[in-house]
């Protein structure tokens, strides 16, 4: 089987941020995931950090993709965020700011199947057009998945 990102990203899994900082928007980020997922806020936070510290999930590009494995889910969540201000904080890969997030949490039981959407995630943004329509398109998050979706078609 394989797997695209986009088929998880729903109406309420994009949204915009609007945190001044990364643990301001990785905070929003973590409260979606939580209520989407239903799992406990504090472990997503926990994970999520845990991860952070091993290696910036800051890709370039104005890129992020920070992503957890957990128990007690039965399918991947991808929640699109998009940065309303530049977040200069994140320690990117390239030293620049971020602006687009996509924080996946998955089964932890199927490395395979979170690799290749990993992957996919990673393929559909590497284009630079894209990532900046989705920059200009902060603030409406109707426009983000419209983009996200838009792409999947292609």
């Amino acid at each position: 089987m394989k797997y695209d990102f986009t088929q998880y990203v729903t109406r309420d899994s994009v949204m915009s941020l609007d945190g001044r900082n990364k643990l301001e928007v990785m905070d929003q980020l973590i409260t979606r995931a939580a209520d989407l997922t239903k799992l406990n806020r504090d472990v997503i936070f926990r994970l999520t950090w845990k991860r952070e510290q091993m290696m910036t999930t800051g890709v370039g590009g104005m890129l992020a993709l920070p992503h957890i494995r957990v128990n007690d889910i039965n399918h991947p969540f991808v929640i699109v965020g998009v940065c309303e201000n530049p977040i200069e904080d994140y320690q990117s890969q390239d030293d620049q700011p971020v602006r687009v997030i996509v924080f996946t949490v998955a089964p932890d039981e199927n490395q395979e199947a979170y690799l290749q959407l990993l992957g996919s995630i990673s393929r559909k943004l590497r284009n630079s057009s894209l990532i900046q329509e989705l920059v200009e398109a902060a603030g409406n998050p109707a426009q983000i998945l419209e983009l996200v979706q838009r792409d999947t078609a292609k």
